[in-house]
């Protein structure tokens, strides 16, 4: 049963709009694709990869680290060119240790033979260990520690061509033991786009919500499971937090041919008894004409980009999880499209990163 109650709190809301001053600036060098950025006190992590290489067939590619200061000037650069193909994909800094997630192999044409691993990195920019999980195919997920566990999700392979059949795949490494436990979906899923941790339950999300599927794997009081939304038809995955028992599933349907009704969608699953409820909220009821897919999980709360349907303007908004927009931030058009963003906000500062730089500006 949807919770139609929502749809009349989304009318009423007010939200606090807020502008945005570029502080500070700094381009790439060699990075063409920003796949994520960390930051951790004053130490900010950019990754990234660029196909321009010394062998230069199009498909051969260098990953990059990159260490700023808060001023965003760098302080290192660790540059990943063990293979013909390298991508780094997600970065993690915890304590002393910088953990990332990289694609390493070679890839021509429609080919890719690839695998993922995990690469252990000091403070000093220097590779300490590398761990491969097997064969992969497309990005994995956001790198999550819980305690002395870390914790991805990525897509595995059984050969090396999109006709190849794909599964997902759960890891949990262990940082003290150096082992690891693998929980393997029994059918295809949506490529990996988010892991959710909770004590020692693990939620894995794709970048799509599939009708006629399951869409999340699971692993909580020590079983695996996988769950179906039941999806009338294909969203796109954008959020996913838990509070009190309440596993929230935030998604889109942007529109898409014979279908223009566009909507921003909430899933509920009450962990204790399994029960699904959602909402679909019109983009016309929140003032929207478009939005993307890059979020910024707030716990409760997620930051997106949303193009506002009056003026055409991108703006940053961060809504709870029941749809109230409670926050309004302006998007520096001259620094970023919005097509391909990574970005924190945290402490009246936002950090964006894109193709055309990494970014610090203040918030009003």
């Amino acid at each position: 049963m949807k919770i139609r109650a929502l749809f009349f709190a989304v009318m009423s809301f007010s939200s606090i709009a807020f502008g945005q001053q570029l502080v500070t600036k700094a381009t790439f060098d060699m990075v063409e694709y920003v796949e994520d950025v960390d930051w951790v006190d004053e130490d900010i992590y950019c990754a990234g990869f660029s196909f321009k290489t010394v062998i230069n067939d199009g498909n051969a590619c260098d990953a990059y680290l990159i260490h700023y200061d808060t001023n965003l000037k760098p302080k290192w650069t660790l540059k990943i060119s063990d293979e013909h193909t390298n991508k780094i994909f997600a970065v993690k800094r915890h304590k002393d240790k910088i953990f990332a997630l990289v694609v390493q192999g070679k890839a021509e044409r429609g080919d890719e033979d690839v695998f993922m691993k995990l690469f252990t990195i000091n403070l000093d920019g220097a590779i300490e260990n590398k761990v491969n999980f097997g064969r992969t195919f497309n990005s994995p997920s956001n790198i999550v520690i819980n305690g002395s566990h870390l914790i991805f999700g990525y897509r595995i392979s059984n050969g090396t061509t999109y006709s190849a059949d794909f599964k997902n795949e759960i890891i949990n490494y262990n940082l003290d033991t150096k082992k690891f436990v693998r929980h393997t979906s029994t059918q295809y899923l949506a490529t990996p786009k988010k892991i959710v941790v909770d004590q020692s339950n693990i939620f894995l999300f794709g970048n799509y919500i599939h009708p006629n599927q399951p869409n999340i794997m699971v692993y909580k009081n020590g079983k695996y499971a996988e769950i179906s939304l039941k999806s009338p038809k294909t969203e796109y995955f954008l959020d996913s937090y838990i509070n009190k028992n309440i596993l929230t599933v935030v998604c889109t349907f942007p529109g898409e041919y014979g279908d223009k009704r566009t909507y921003l969608k909430y899933y509920y699953l009450n962990l204790a008894t399994n029960a699904i409820t959602s909402t679909a909220i019109p983009y016309e009821k929140l003032g929207w004409s478009e939005m993307h897919f890059d979020t910024y999980n707030q716990g409760e709360s997620s930051w997106m980009i949303v193009e506002d349907a009056k003026t055409k303007t991108l703006q940053y908004i961060l809504i709870d999880n029941k749809g109230k927009v409670m926050k309004n931030l302006s998007f520096d058009q001259n620094n970023g499209n919005g097509a391909w963003e990574n970005y924190i906000i945290r402490d009246n500062m936002l950090l964006n990163a894109n193709a055309d730089g990494i970014k610090m500006h203040k918030i009003d």
